[in-house]
């Protein structure tokens, strides 16, 4: 069974970032712009449109909002895919010199937003049965203890539950997405089955990836937003009375915060993109690479005809 090399898969990631970043700039920054300018104008008047809605405790009048920022969502997901296939192609298969300008949408793009929307489907299914498991848990239980006893009982059991469920899914995704990505670009696959088979007996190696890798970028991430917005943004008061209409106001400044500073925070993720995303989809490039490379050394060579 081959094992990912975690430290030499995360020295590499970090190699090829800073070592190759005007390559990786060439290679990402039209979609990055188009998806920061989009964000932008999809974001702002949302941001600025929940106040009033959840001031007046109905929600439901930002419906249309709600539907643009689903478009752009989709849309999302298309230039996310054009990102990650750049940036996998170009560990797997490297290119001398720099490409200024990359913009691409083919098969191989859409058999990543394929695998990703394959993924998203496989999330609802687990969700609504894990929903549904809970809900007949409770049902059972109340019947078979009535009163404070069975509420008490359903209740720990709905949070057991809730916590299996998520340990589990947290599971399935990782190894389902790890190299859905990678196995689409050299395989001419939707990626989803081929990352499941190759991540055998890696997931705890993956987390250690990611731990060493999304880790960081996450935390430069959380800074920035503090820096931006202000630590209090993060940090509600801990007297909040469990009042709707105090939350509905508390959730309105935290929106108009938002709008008030989402050029700043959407020109600094524009700028932070390149380290970002190359740190997101660059580590699963390498590791199916030595993955790869491995079972390739380890298959039996057939015998020479004389």
């Amino acid at each position: 069974m081959n094992k990912i090399p975690v430290i030499e898969t995360v020295a590499e990631s970090y190699r090829f970032i800073f070592g190759g970043l005007g390559k990786i700039i060439g290679l990402i920054w039209l979609p990055i712009l188009i998806l920061t300018i989009g964000s932008y104008f999809t974001l702002v008047p949302y941001f600025s449109g929940m106040p009033a809605a959840l001031e007046a405790g109905d929600i439901s009048q930002q419906s249309m909002l709600y539907l643009r920022v689903l478009a752009f969502d989709l849309v999302m997901i298309v230039l996310i895919a054009m990102i990650a296939v750049a940036i996998t192609r170009e560990v797997l298969t490297p290119h001398k010199g720099v490409s200024y300008i990359h913009f691409s949408l083919g098969l191989t793009e859409f058999r990543v937003i394929g695998g990703l929307l394959g993924l998203f489907v496989l999330l609802i299914v687990f969700v609504i049965a894990l929903v549904m498991i809970g809900t007949i848990a409770v049902f059972v239980l109340k019947a078979g203890l009535p009163g404070m006893a069975g509420g008490k009982q359903a209740l720990g059991f709905v949070g057991l539950i809730t916590l299996i469920g998520g340990l589990v899914l947290v599971y399935f995704l990782v190894r389902l997405s790890f190299l859905l990505v990678p196995a689409a670009v050299a395989e001419g696959n939707f990626g989803i089955e081929r990352s499941w088979k190759l991540t055998k007996g890696n997931f705890l190696r993956i987390l250690g990836v990611g731990l060493l890798t999304l880790l960081p970028t996450m935390l430069v991430c959380l800074s920035v937003d503090i820096a931006v917005i202000g630590p209090e943004f993060f940090q509600p008061p801990g007297d909040l009375p469990m009042d709707a209409a105090a939350q509905a106001h508390l959730q309105a400044a935290q929106f108009r915060a938002l709008a008030a500073h989402m050029p700043v925070l959407a020109g600094i993720g524009f700028l932070l993109a390149p380290l970002t995303y190359g740190l997101t989809f660059a580590p699963a490039a390498f590791a199916y690479r030595a993955l790869k490379a491995k079972a390739a050394a380890e298959a039996p060579s057939l015998p020479r005809i004389a």
